[in-house]
């Protein structure tokens, strides 16, 4: 009996050193992003993430490995924490079409900057183009790639009407709506000045032509969900 008791575990409840590892990594993440928005990340030294944590510089290596290696671990875990918590926030009543993609592409700008600021952000975006082999160039990527996924659940999700009469797969306005607000988030990032109210009005400025020209007036004005009782 005792035997068989030493042999069982409880892996899914972790240990006050696993804790402990758990929220020293989270409060490195913590230090870096405040170090990166105030300083930039290549004025940066892991010596000076170490410091403001309150570790020792080998700690923060032993972590991550690299500046990049705690900006994958910054983008790809707060990114996924926003999607799965906003999934939740894509309907409104009472609201428009329009407004209910300027909502979605507003909530996906917000959350981005949220994880990090303007500056981490068009670093990452500058070394995924500069150095497209890289770890983190492959995360950013992926990163794009999931929230087109995130896209296209939101137009499922809708019962919508094309002037056109013909159907049109999720994945393509994903694409399309996708692509509208990357040049808007770009301008976002690379105007320091920029608010994300003045963001949301040049969004509602792109999106609402291209509503007007793809679906129906009925559509637009009484957006539905599509039923999906079996």
């Amino acid at each position: 009996m005792t035997a068989l008791t030493a042999s069982v575990s409880f892996p899914d409840q972790p240990g006050l050193r696993d804790r402990q590892k758990a929220r020293r990594r989270d409060e490195i993440i913590a230090a870096a992003k405040d170090l990166f928005t105030k300083s930039g990340i290549d004025a940066t030294t892991m010596a000076d993430i170490a410091a403001a944590a309150e570790v020792s510089a080998p700690t923060v290596f032993n972590y991550f490995g690299s500046k990049d290696g705690i900006l994958i671990a910054m983008i790809t875990e707060g990114t996924l924490a926003a999607r799965e918590g906003d999934r939740a926030l894509h309907w409104r009543d009472g609201t428009d079409l329009t407004g209910l993609i300027a909502l979605l592409f507003r909530r996906v700008s917000t959350r981005t900057l949220e994880i990090a600021g303007k500056r981490v952000w068009r670093y990452a975006e500058a070394a995924a183009i500069r150095h497209p082999e890289t770890d983190l160039a492959r995360e950013y990527n992926a990163v794009s790639n999931a929230l087109v996924l995130v896209i296209t659940e939101f137009f499922a999700d809708l019962d919508l009407t094309l002037r056109a009469g013909r159907d049109c797969a999720p994945e393509y306005l994903a694409g399309l709506f996708h692509d509208l607000w990357m040049p808007c988030f770009i301008q976002l990032i690379t105007h320091e000045g920029q608010t994300l109210a003045q963001h949301s009005a040049i969004l509602h400025d792109r999106i609402a032509p291209l509503v007007d020209l793809l679906f129906t007036d009925d559509c637009i004005t009484n957006p539905r969900r599509r039923d999906t009782r079996a």
